[in-house]
């Protein structure tokens, strides 16, 4: 009974802890000024790794569950908190401010943190295709604490983290040791380091668990355990994952498939208990999908869709991970390991777990490269993090093993755990010493205030982002009218993120929800532009298959026309831009449209457009 209230309070307490801990550390990276240009913000961060890799090793050292457990959940959780929120100390912004995938990412919980309705970060009128629970979790805590969604996003985003290191510990102590435990979240939580999983912190969420999860489902498949409840937690881990990452829930799916195929052929499963055991998993995970998928797939049935999401081919998707040999902390530590699952494979049900989780990755590759033919990709170098970490973890195995050997020829165990430790902590200090370098390329180039400044008050008229207050404003007092109640046409996307219009188009042809028809929305506003007089425009914006813009927000170009900026799914060529929609001013010469210009845009608002419901 003692224990499973230890495991209960890994999944529920130790992930309010962790949310705990990073509130204490952004408390006191607020009171910390870092100088631009100097090694400050590195020393700290290089102190701040070591102090978390003691409390660490006293987790790992201490005899009582009930001192190692909240040891563990502090320490797991500073893990990631430190050195991200010193990186982020003199910004108010998450990595990569506005920009990049965080312009919609922003957008999403800003929708949320407007309305509890599920809907779509961009469009009106349709459910979310990408799978919104983190984004709607978010958007609802920064409402009931008062606080602008942009401005959330960062204690958000690396209380995920802190959390996301606890819960891979908890479901590690639910198969081995709690010292192995963790042992294998701190090898996870370096991986997610090394891979950048921190720039997608709600996919890094279930991605860390999958390691893991393959330990639990190979239990499953062999029927060991308490198998009843390790399927329903399996079930709920899969309905997380379809409810914050659809590629995750995927690829944990193929892997747990590819351990109930092994289960069958080596004999180890009955095909009658396993296909029970699948009914349970399933059942657990339905309601959890079911809340986000429903919507979306009744509201797609017999329409045309067309997606683009999986026309990106990263840099690390294009080239097989190879974190073995790499030379950083983490690459010795999936070298070790990978020596560990190979000579293990056929006797540790770990190691063959981590084993078929390492080569699903790289078969999710070659099936990637190989989707290539047909015009598209698996987005493989999501996977990267999950290979790398499941490596990772088998250091922690190899470790004992060969701390055994040791044993066995004289050397005292306490010796043997004093130089594990003492190496354990090296590879902490060192790799959490590197994250500075290693997200550095994240920096704050975007980082703007919704009024257009920068953090410390500046503002550069001769940018257009600088306008984005003024920009709102107009639009809220010409329209009268709530942002959730307006679609906007924009030439300036960042908008979205600091307000909940929706966009008659998304900035980015892989952000459209498929329902939106990307390419036929903009062939739509290129009709609008060539309309002959501004009764055309009003009469082709009438005519819409979908409900117009009833607010532009145009670039004021040099030649008096007026241009909205499009894009262009190409792949495979990485270039997405396309010639702009340009209109006419004179199409606006009509009292059904007020113009206000606004630095280098003008607004144009059209009276009498019924409100978004």
């Amino acid at each position: 009974m003692a224990r499973r209230l230890l495991a209960a309070a890994d999944l529920v307490v130790g992930p309010v802890v962790a949310v705990g801990v990073v509130a204490v550390g952004l408390l006191v990276a607020d009171r910390i000024t870092v100088p631009a240009g100097s090694n400050v913000g590195l020393a700290l961060t290089a102190t701040g790794g070591a102090l978390v890799a003691a409390v660490l090793a006293a987790a790992a050292w201490a005899r009582s569950p009930l001192v190692a457990a909240p040891l563990a959940w502090v320490g797991l959780a500073a893990l990631p908190a430190v050195p991200l929120t010193l990186l982020l100390a003199n910004t108010p912004h998450y990595l990569f401010g506005v920009g990049g995938d965080q312009q919609f990412r922003v957008a999403f919980l800003t929708r949320f943190a407007d309305s509890a309705r599920l809907a779509d970060f961009a469009y009106a009128d349709m459910p979310p295709y990408y799978p919104a629970a983190w984004f709607w979790l978010g958007g609802r805590a920064a409402a009931l604490l008062g606080v602008d969604a942009w401005a959330f996003h960062k204690p958000y985003s690396i209380a995920t983290l802190a959390a996301t290191s606890v819960l891979t510990y908890a479901l590690w102590a639910l198969v081995t040791s709690r010292p192995r435990a963790v042992g294998a979240a701190v090898a996870t939580t370096l991986a997610g380091f090394v891979t950048l999983a921190a720039y997608s912190p709600y996919s890094w969420l279930t991605a860390a668990l999958v390691p893991p999860l393959a330990v639990l489902g190979l239990r499953l498949v062999r029927r060991s355990g308490a198998w009843i409840r390790t399927a329903l937690l399996a079930g709920l881990v899969l309905g997380l994952a379809a409810v914050t990452h659809t590629q995750i829930l995927v690829f944990a799916g193929f892997v747990l498939t590819v351990l109930a195929a092994d289960g069958l052929v080596t004999r180890r499963a009955r095909p009658a208990t396993l296909a029970v055991t699948v009914v349970v998993v399933v059942a657990a995970a339905l309601p959890l999908t079911l809340v986000h998928w429903l919507p979306y797939l009744l509201a797609s049935a017999g329409q045309p869709t067309y997606s683009a999401g999986q026309h990106f081919l990263a840099e690390a998707g294009s080239r097989w991970p190879l974190p073995m040999l790499e030379a950083t902390p983490v690459g010795a530590l999936c070298l070790l390991g990978t020596v560990w699952v190979v000579a293990r494979f056929r006797t540790d049900p770990v190691a063959r777990a981590l084993g078929v989780t390492a080569a699903c990755g790289y078969v999710w590759y070659l099936l990637s490269t190989a989707a290539l033919a047909f015009g598209s990709t698996l987005l493989a170098f999501r996977i990267q993090p999950i290979l790398t970490a499941a490596l990772a973890c088998g250091a922690v195995w190899a470790v004992v093993s060969l701390a055994g050997v040791l044993r066995d020829r004289g050397v005292r165990a306490g010796t043997c755990a004093a130089v594990a430790t003492a190496l354990a902590a090296a590879v902490v200090v060192g790799q959490v010493q590197s994250v500075p370098a290693d997200y550095a390329w994240t920096g704050t180039a975007q980082d703007y205030r919704p009024d257009g400044t920068r953090p410390d008050g500046s503002r550069d008229p001769a940018d257009a982002n600088a306008w984005l207050g003024e920009l709102r404003t107009t639009i809220d007092g010409l329209t009268g009218r709530p942002p959730r109640e307006v679609v906007v046409a924009s030439a300036n996307a960042t908008l979205h993120s600091y307000a909940p219009y929706f966009a008659f188009q998304a900035s980015q042809p892989q952000y459209a929800n498929p329902l939106a028809d990307h390419p036929a929305r903009t062939d739509e506003v290129r009709r609008w532009a060539a309309a002959a007089d501004p009764a055309g425009l009003l009469a082709a914006l009438n005519r819409a298959p979908v409900r117009a813009p009833s607010v532009f927000v145009l670039d004021r170009a040099g030649d008096g026309t007026l241009r909205l900026p499009l894009a262009q799914d190409r792949f495979p060529d990485p270039r997405q831009g396309a010639e702009p929609a340009v209109f006419a001013p004179q199409l606006f010469d009509d009292p059904a449209w007020q113009r206000r210009d606004v630095g280098p845009y003008a607004v144009l608002v059209r009276a009498g457009v019924p409100p978004v419901p």
